[in-house]
C-alpha cells in the first residue's frame, strides 16, 4: 500500500515537473510590462524599499539625480500624498538588444480615487508621459536604468 501511494506521488511529481518545463517562456516585453505593473503597485502603496528594488544602481535621470537621489524625490512625494492612485497607458516598449529596452508611457496621478475611471483617456489629473531605459541586469531582473518625463496633454494620447 505504502509503494503504491509513494508510486503516485512521484508520478504526480513527474507529471508537475514536466508540466512546468513546457511552459510557455516569458518574453523580454512581458517581463517589462509586469515590472512596469510592479512599479505602478509599489507607488500606489507608497512603498518606497521596494520601489528602490525597481531601480538600478545605475540610474541616472534625465535631470542628473541618480539613484540616491531619487529615493529622497520618492520619499518626498510619498510624504506629500498620503494617497496615489495611478492609471498607467504603455504606448510602446523597445527592445534594443538583448539586455536593454526603451518603454514610452502615460500614467495619470490623482490624490484620491479616481473612482469609475477605466481608461487614461477619461483622467482628470495629472497626467505625466514618461520615457525610461530599462536594463536586465545581472539577477536576470529589469530595472530602471534610465527616466525621463514631462507633462502631458490628453490629446496626446489620441494621436
Amino acid at each position: 500500500m505504502k509503494s503504491r501511494r509513494c508510486l503516485l506521488f512521484l508520478l504526480l511529481l513527474a507529471s508537475f515537473l514536466c508540466g512546468c518545463a513546457r511552459e510557455t517562456p516569458v518574453t523580454p516585453e512581458q517581463q517589462i510590462r509586469a515590472l512596469l505593473d510592479r512599479a505602478e503597485a509599489t507607488v500606489e502603496a507608497r512603498d518606497l524599499s521596494a520601489a528602490m528594488d525597481l531601480i538600478s544602481s545605475d540610474y541616472r535621470d534625465a535631470f542628473g539625480r541618480n539613484r540616491s537621489e531619487m529615493r529622497r524625490m520618492l520619499a518626498g512625494y510619498f510624504l506629500r500624498h498620503q494617497s496615489i492612485h495611478l492609471l498607467k497607458q504603455v504606448e510602446q516598449i523597445t527592445l534594443t538588444d538583448e539586455t536593454m529596452a526603451r518603454a514610452v508611457l502615460f500614467v495619470g496621478m490623482l490624490g484620491a480615487q479616481a473612482g469609475e475611471v477605466e481608461s487614461i483617456s477619461q483622467w482628470r489629473g495629472d497626467l505625466v508621459r514618461l520615457e525610461v531605459d530599462l536594463r536586465l541586469e545581472a539577477d536576470a531582473q529589469w530595472r530602471l536604468y534610465q527616466a525621463s518625463w514631462r507633462r502631458a496633454s490628453r490629446g496626446e494620447l489620441l494621436q
